[in-house]
């Protein structure tokens, strides 16, 4: 029995008359709105009766996601790289470690979050959303950042990530043939990534105590620099430099560019003006470590309010955050009443021409405003891409394994390449591996786990659909290839083996799309006989 209601391609089957109708009733349809319904828009507010309207609404909106894109690589490239490199600096880590837990988690948790909230969301979307991502990930990521930076990996570092990642891969492969996931079988795989955490931890603290002694001499001489008498007044030049900074156009790219540079950089302003406003810089190559104490005292206040107001509230029938009630007071009332106190500390213990010693305290919020605009940004991608594939009429498993991957990926695209253009190549290639290990194993695991507990039999019932098989077998043919090349350049990341990397994706990419065509037989069609006994 097929319930419409399951899916929005179903809409394809309605007369042109009834489909905006279908579109606001049924719920898979909503699924793929985060703030904005891009399906309402081009079924309801244009409609597909009108053919030459609805293919430019189409048109509109790839071009809306391509504007998109432009918000991810300047959060990425202004924002999110230097606060990176400042935390990787200030915990005396080493670029991969901060790649493979610092970045990983930044990257991976808006997606790992989403799929243990919803564990009865279709498992055929999930299994192919999460190995398409990884493939993604590791495959064109992965090989972009070493076609950028090449670079020599350490034998151990690589071989361990690439070890848990074939072990995560074939133990899902094994226990989910059934299309069973018991309770063990999911514990087993949380295990997996809490041992891989363990033995990352182990090696931060190795890192630490061989290097203890260079952090103790650089904090003395940060010390006696902070120490360091000056006659410039406490608030000197304070509107000046909070106008300086604030500035949404680079004075320099202005005036050496050409008209498409200048047009290009007043598309940018709205939103390079709301990040500023919102979100401190912490760049330590930057004067004062990018210290502007107006500016980073209003982000005490900005930044909390911004992530209250932009959560929840996604839907019409869902409030926002900040609208809730705490002791009969709103979230955004408490915020306001705790901020400005901090705010008026930071004016009187600061000063405008050198950073406070508590500036590194603002890398987190850095780190929190950058996080939540590349997931929120990001998930506006997803729901174009979503858009395009129920037009374009894709199964869910391809849709899931190729536009719901990349839109889910395009925040570790746009993060991993901006690092590697800034020479933070290993950070960024480190997170290639973590981040989708993260979600594979936690992700997977704690969803059917939640699954089980639901059912009497304490096993889930996980369909894989059409393509998981092909994703299982081609994500871990990436993941065996990029290991013999390595072998064979004796751990050396050279150019060859990102591209080769980027070679094996675009045939798992070719052969699926072949498959969803039925061009030719894909290695994961589906052989369970119908239910209804119709064959």
């Amino acid at each position: 029995f097929f319930n419409f209601q399951d899916d929005c391609s179903y809409l394809h089957r309605l007369p042109v008359n009834e489909q905006c109708e279908f579109v606001q009733v049924t719920e898979a349809c909503a699924e793929s709105q985060f703030y904005f319904n891009y399906v309402g828009f081009l079924y309801c507010t244009i409609g597909s009766e009108r053919d030459y309207l609805f293919q430019l609404g189409l048109v509109l909106l790839l071009c809306v996601c391509v504007y998109y894109f432009v918000i991810l690589g300047t959060t990425a490239d202004q924002f999110f790289c230097p606060t990176l490199a400042a935390i990787a600096k200030t915990l005396n880590i080493s670029e991969a470690l901060a790649g493979v837990t610092i970045l990983a988690f930044g990257n991976g948790s808006p997606d790992l979050f989403t799929a243990v909230a919803n564990p009865d969301a279709d498992t055929e979307l999930m299994f192919s959303e999460l190995l398409g991502s990884a493939a993604f990930v590791i495959g064109v990521i992965g090989g972009t950042v070493l076609l950028i930076q090449p670079f020599d990996f350490p034998p151990w570092g690589i071989q361990r990530d690439l070890a848990f990642f074939i072990a995560a891969i074939v133990w899902i492969t094994l226990k989910a043939a059934d299309e069973r996931f018991s309770l063990l079988d999911s514990s087993v795989l949380i295990g997996m990534y809490l041992l891989f955490l363990a033995l990352v931890v182990w090696e931060f603290i190795q890192t630490r105590r061989e290097e203890g002694s260079s952090i103790s001499t650089r904090a003395n001489n940060h010390i006696r620099g902070l120490n360091s008498e000056t006659d410039v007044p406490t608030n000197e030049g304070l509107l000046t430099d909070f106008c300086d900074h604030v500035n949404p156009l680079d004075p320099e790219e202005w005036n050496e560019g050409g008209w498409m540079t200048k047009t290009f950089c007043l598309l940018k302003t709205p939103f390079v003006l709301l990040l500023l406003l919102t979100i401190p810089i912490v760049d330590t190559t930057a004067e004062r470590d990018g210290w502007t104490k107006l500016l980073n005292i209003c982000h005490c206040l900005t930044l909390p309010l911004m992530i209250v107001f932009v959560n929840g509230g996604k839907h019409s029938y869902n409030l926002t955050f900040a609208l809730i009630k705490v002791a009969n007071v709103y979230i955004f009332l408490w915020i306001v009443l705790f901020a400005v106190p901090i705010m008026v500390v930071v004016f009187y213990t600061s000063r405008t021409d050198r950073c406070p010693t508590y500036h590194k305290s603002f890398t987190i919020l850095s780190f929190l405003g950058c996080i939540q605009v590349i997931y929120i940004v990001a998930q506006e991608v997803v729901s174009v891409l979503e858009t395009v594939g129920i037009v374009l009429k894709l199964s869910k498993s391809v849709l899931g394994l190729s536009l719901l991957a990349w839109g889910n990926s395009v925040g570790d695209l746009f993060s991993n390449v901006a690092l590697a253009r800034q020479g933070y190549g290993k950070m960024a290639f480190a997170a290639c591996f973590g981040g989708p290990l993260l979600n594979l194993c936690l992700g997977l695991g704690l969803t059917f786990i939640t699954k089980a507990f639901s059912v009497p039999s304490l096993v889930a019932e996980v369909r894989k659909g059409v393509m998981g098989e092909n994703c299982e077998a081609y994500l871990f043919q990436i993941l065996t290839t990029t290991w013999l090349c390595l072998l064979f350049t004796n751990f050396q990341g050279r150019r060859s083996v990102g591209l080769s990397m980027i070679v094996t994706y675009l045939m798992f990419l070719a052969f699926s799309f072949l498959g969803e065509f039925e061009l030719i037989h894909p290695y994961g069609t589906d052989h369970h006989p119908d239910p209804n006994g119709n064959g």
